[in-house]
């Protein structure tokens, strides 16, 4: 459902004429009109003037999407947000597994070639 279509069908439910509408939000009854057939859109402060006058969100107003659909996807975010590491500190922490896996790697090694040239201690 458009903004246009959305803005009718809250007038109706709440049993006002584009006249009434019009006084509350200090428009013309033609702009009510010349909104609700999608001709313009109001501006901001008249968005708000609505979602206050109809007591709902500017997103349900605007976009149609309710305060339950939002939450949900803000629940969505956060937990892909939480169960995937920041890449920073992956990063840093794999960095820090490669280093110490060279200097384990090059200890072993000279450790081989001390006992091939040197022996094993007795």
């Amino acid at each position: 459902m458009d903004f246009n279509e959305r803005l009718l069908s809250l007038r109706k439910e709440k049993a006002l004429s584009q006249e009434e509408l019009g006084s509350e939000l200090k428009v013309s009854r033609q702009t009510i009109s010349k909104w609700e057939l999608g001709e313009t859109t109001p501006e901001m402060d008249k968005l708000i003037l609505i979602s206050d006058l109809f007591n709902i969100s500017l997103d349900e107003l605007v976009k149609g999407k309710g305060s339950r659909e939002i939450n949900l996807k803000e629940t969505d975010a956060s937990e892909i947000k939480h169960s995937e590491p920041k890449k920073g500190i992956y990063d840093i922490i794999c960095l820090i597994v490669k280093i110490f896996s060279v200097v384990l790697l090059i200890d072993v090694l000279s450790m081989i070639m001390y006992f091939i040239f040197k022996g094993f201690p007795s």
